[in-house]
């Protein structure tokens, strides 16, 4: 679709057929539609390659991932600009499976910024059914025009990253999850929600968004899933190692659709999925490389805060090898990362602002990192 397209006059809405063009002039009079030399790679910017080789400065690993994204993120794209696009529509809801501090959020957010579409996170753990004070759809709505900043298009057009959704379905949350997953697969599969007068923040003269158009991503770890796994392939097993579960090469095992079936996740859902893609726990040299070589390295952040002092910071490659230790023995994954540099940069922060030009040293300090 590089051939010349057919665009509204005043307006970034586009069409690809001539045909397209004239019937939406006909529904709109007094619209003058022009015919332009922009190519398609002219209104979209980003193609998925560009979208992944951005990723993959900031992202260490997680390939399947951030491929997926890139190409779920340029097809929902199209449907921004070209009203005749949805036939292209490859791009239905994309579940992300991984550890906290995989990268899901990170991944989704950071493409999200690249396309300039307008993005929002939920915790779908925090959610509560219609009827129930606290956190619901018409609240989601009311915030989705927020983040929009109240420009109705963009807002039907945003990413929605429904995030923890595996709490939902997990064997303790029967009925509260049942509940809140049937209102998200509503909002999933398409429709208008009527946002009431009191969600509604200060500017905002919608009172219904609609839905159809949106790109979902879904993310949750479902680690019981995954430990359930583990314990029928060693009663299987029974000691005995599999050709590719040597020590040091255990093959890695993620989450099926098939698996998800079997633990009764709704089969409405499943069915609306796009595809599965399973992000795996970092390892020891990722974490090195994500702040040694990553454009989103918290390293460099926290160097970046001394440097604008006027101030040096002075530190061995065997400190940054024993955080990234740290980080992959930990439960927290990347965000462990901050956790620690916080601790050995603390002194540092605290005098950079001082006058004069220092170099602060950072050591390593075992008990920094395991008290």
């Amino acid at each position: 679709m590089n051939n010349a397209c057919f665009q509204v006059v005043g307006e970034s809405i586009y069409f690809s057929n001539p045909l397209s063009a004239q019937e939406y002039a006909k529904k709109n009079p007094g619209t003058t539609i022009i015919r332009t030399s922009q190519t398609t790679s002219q209104v979209i910017q980003h193609t998925p390659e560009s979208i992944l080789q951005h990723l993959n400065k900031l992202v260490i690993a997680q390939d399947d991932a951030k491929k997926e994204i890139a190409v779920a993120l340029y097809y929902h794209s199209l449907k921004m600009y070209y009203l005749d696009a949805n036939g292209t529509d490859s791009s239905g809801p994309v579940m992300l499976i991984g550890p906290t501090g995989s990268g899901k959020t990170f991944i989704v957010q950071e493409a999200c910024k690249l396309i300039d579409t307008v993005y929002i996170h939920v915790d779908t753990s925090s959610m509560v059914s219609e009827g129930i004070v606290g956190y619901n759809i018409g609240k989601l709505a009311a915030d989705i025009l927020q983040k929009a900043e109240n420009d109705l298009k963009k807002a039907e057009h945003c990413v929605v990253f429904f995030d923890e959704m595996d709490k939902l379905f997990h064997p303790d949350n029967d009925e509260y999850g049942s509940e809140v997953s049937h209102q998200l697969l509503r909002f999933i599969e398409g429709t208008t929600v009527n946002i009431p007068k009191q969600d509604l923040h200060s500017g905002s003269e919608a009172t219904a968004l609609s839905t159809y158009k949106m790109q979902f991503i879904l993310g949750g770890a479902f680690q019981w899933i995954l430990d359930k796994k583990e314990q029928n392939n060693s009663g299987k097993n029974m000691g005995f190692l599999h050709n590719n579960d040597t020590p040091g090469n255990k093959k890695r095992k993620g989450v099926s659709l098939e698996d998800l079936y079997e633990e009764d996740v709704p089969k409405e859902l499943l069915g609306r999925m796009h595809t599965i893609v399973n992000l795996y726990p970092l390892t020891q040299e990722d974490y090195y490389k994500i702040l040694t070589q990553s454009a989103a390295s918290p390293l460099q952040e926290f160097i970046n805060k001394i440097n604008f002092h006027g101030d040096y910071v002075e530190i061995e490659d065997k400190v940054i090898h024993a955080i990234a230790e740290y980080a992959s023995k930990s439960d927290l994954g990347v965000r462990s990362i901050r956790q620690i540099l916080k601790k050995l940069f603390a002194e540092a922060l605290f005098l950079a602002p001082n006058p004069g030009n220092t170099t602060h040293t950072i050591r390593y300090n075992k008990e920094q990192f395991y008290e």
